[in-house]
């Protein structure tokens, strides 16, 4: 079944909730077993993203703290603009969010008119040739630098923030390097302040027992760690819970929280690292009890699936620690700030490929599980839904617009795409460039790698994970409404791997006609206008006609109307209608575009102006 989540942003500007859309999580049936420690593997943690789509900007000097709303329902998906339904089977949470502010560069005080004039006269000159040419150093042109230790003595003052705090990473670096110049600069600065730092390193340099969780949570804390089933991404949530302690505002640099991530595969006891991400984080007045953060670190599983028959359950940790990294080679330890979360996961099932494997094989086509793909009709099975949202999709849906490949990767290889037209018999290699979205651990968060095609012999490079989180491996435009053979190669591989989809690239077709003779100021007021309306797809999904004055427009349809002329309507219009209205009509089919909606829709209406009666 499905577990629904909707989303609202309230950007306390009189507007209210503002519907964001919703996702679904896949969930299952597993049996209740026990992990490696003898505990429980439930509760099972998943998390689900959205992008936002109510775009508002900000600067640094004001920050933007909208609060965020989300309800999960259970088997019913949440109805749209709706902030205050309640789920049946489910929750509601709300809690404050922080919209990132547009970025506050810092220019150097340089002659920037010889840079500006050659600019404009040269606009092929790239931005590097441009500073080679007036000599201005561009490494000196980013975010306000991080203030030094004498001016966080000055700040945290005026706050009250305490030297264990603002001279957290400071003191850090005195016991890593007691004898190190700037060490020897920080304590003269801290003595000048009066304050012992010989004490803050007593204090600062406790070792915390290995089987604490928690070591100081005042600040901000880790409050769980899950798996994003669609896009297949761990994800942390943190808690930031004062308002000062972060050495700086959103205009300055802040501090850095960081997040390492741990896996035990097998249900060894045994912890595999597999990252650290990086959140920035300020000074910033709340109005709540504290702020609400996520990081996310994709998650590559392909040496790592079951078949649905075994469900593949497995421990996670998160470690979190303010300002200094956390180990990464010790799981247990932890830093001054900071605590760790462990939790129980589902790995998504799929082929079971084992370390130097090599075969060709995609498991999404259009954004739909392959397996949900009829294989005779090319048209989706009955519950069907999108890979990466979880949202259904209609049973028989066919395919228009761009065709999306994802699948397993096998870095050091190399595949291609072969299209079969089964209507023409034609076929051909898909030779198009796209471009793939992967993951940085930390500023700026993403990587853009253009995927080209050998151009004779069609042949795509498979990618590292990181340079691919989604494993995109093909994108093409059949433009056709014919059904397609879609097979992968991979070089070096025996056999091939593939899919039919039959395609649809074309709308409903709609005739609206009015008994007018093209006049459309032929009726009067009390007049009862005819006329038909005509819909037709071979797809179709639903059309709905409707007219100013009511009358007996027909309810919605969910089949074509009768051939043409379509079905007739009547409506007779009140003796005092108002004069100005009209009829429209709208359809929308089933099919899946562009890999990622579904439905092409079309609208047809016509005015209609009433006359006085005479």
């Amino acid at each position: 079944s499905f577990e629904y989540l909707r989303f609202y942003l309230d950007f306390h500007d009189g507007t209210g909730f503002i519907d964001q859309g919703s996702v679904a999580i896949h969930v299952h049936d597993i049996p209740a077993t026990n992990d490696c420690t003898g505990h429980s593997i439930f509760p099972i943690k998943y998390a689900a993203t959205l992008k936002k789509k109510t775009s508002k900007f900000s600067d640094c000097e004001k920050p933007l703290l909208p609060t965020l709303r989300v309800i999960l329902s259970w088997s019913i998906e949440p109805p749209v603009n709706s902030p205050d339904w309640k789920p049946v089977w489910g929750s509601v949470m709300n809690c404050e969010v922080q919209i990132r502010p547009s970025l506050k560069l810092h220019f150097p005080l340089v002659d920037w008119s010889k840079y500006l004039e050659i600019a404009v006269a040269s606009p092929s000159l790239t931005v590097k040739q441009l500073a080679e040419i007036t000599q201005i150093d561009l490494s000196q042109v980013g975010p306000q630098p991080k203030p030094h230790l004498g001016e966080l003595v000055k700040i945290s003052e005026k706050i009250n923030v305490p030297a264990s705090r603002f001279a957290f990473k400071s003191v850090y670096n005195m016991i890593k390097y007691p004898t190190s110049e700037i060490t020897l600069m920080d304590q003269a600065t801290l003595t000048k302040a009066n304050i012992n730092w010989s004490e803050l390193i007593d204090k600062l340099g406790v070792i915390f027992p290995k089987d604490t969780s928690k070591a100081n949570v005042d600040y901000e804390e880790l409050e769980c760690i899950g798996l994003d089933y669609n896009l297949e991404s761990l994800v942390a949530t943190i808690k930031i819970k004062k308002n000062t302690g972060y050495s700086g505002n959103l205009c300055d640099a802040g501090s850095k929280e960081y997040i390492s991530f741990w896996i035990d595969w097998d249900n060894q006891c045994s912890w595999q690292y597999l990252n650290t991400v990086e959140l920035k984080v300020h000074d910033i007045k709340m109005t709540g009890d504290g702020l609400c953060y996520s990081v996310t670190l994709p998650l590559d599983a392909t040496y790592h699936r079951k078949l649905c028959t075994t469900p593949n359950v497995v421990r996670v940790r998160g470690v979190l620690s303010w300002n200094v990294p956390p180990s990464n080679t010790d799981p247990d330890k932890l830093e001054f700030y900071g605590n760790r979360v462990d939790a129980h996961i589902q790995i998504k099932p799929g082929v079971v490929i084992s370390p130097g494997d090599l075969f060709p094989v995609f498991n999404i086509i259009g954004g739909i599980d392959v397996a949900h793909v009829n294989d005779i009709t090319g048209l989706t099975k009955p519950g069907s839904f999108f890979a990466y949202n979880g949202l259904g999709v209609p049973t028989d849906a066919p395919f228009g617009g761009v065709i999306v490949l994802n699948g397993p990767t096998f870095p050091g290889h190399r595949y291609r795409i072969r299209i079969t037209n089964l209507n023409t018999g034609t076929s051909h290699y898909a030779t198009d460039t796209f471009t793939v979205v992967g993951f940085l651990p930390h500023a700026p968060w993403v990587q853009y790698t253009n995927q080209i095609p050998d151009p004779v012999d069609h042949w795509y490079n498979f990618l590292n994970p990181d340079q691919n989180t989604l494993n995109v491996l093909a994108r093409f435009t059949p433009g056709t409404e014919d059904k397609l053979l879609v097979e992968m190669e991979v070089e070096g591989a025996f056999g091939v791997f593939s899919k039919i989809i039959q395609m649809d690239n074309t709308a409903p077709v709609l005739q609206l006609k009015v008994d007018d003779d093209g006049d459309c100021t032929h009726y009067a007021k009390g007049d009862t206008i005819t006329g038909h309306y005509y819909v037709y797809d071979k797809n179709i999904s639903g059309w709905s006609f409707w007219t100013t004055w009511g009358g007996n427009a027909n309810s919605p349809g969910s089949v074509n109307t009768l051939p043409l002329p379509g079905n007739s309507f009547s409506i007779t219009t009140p003796a005092d209608a108002y004069p100005c209205g009209g009829v429209s009509l709208y359809a929308i089919d089933k099919t899946i575009v562009n890999s990622q909606s579904v439905g092409s829709p079309a609208w047809a209406s016509y005015n209609i102006c009433l006359k006085d009666k005479k």
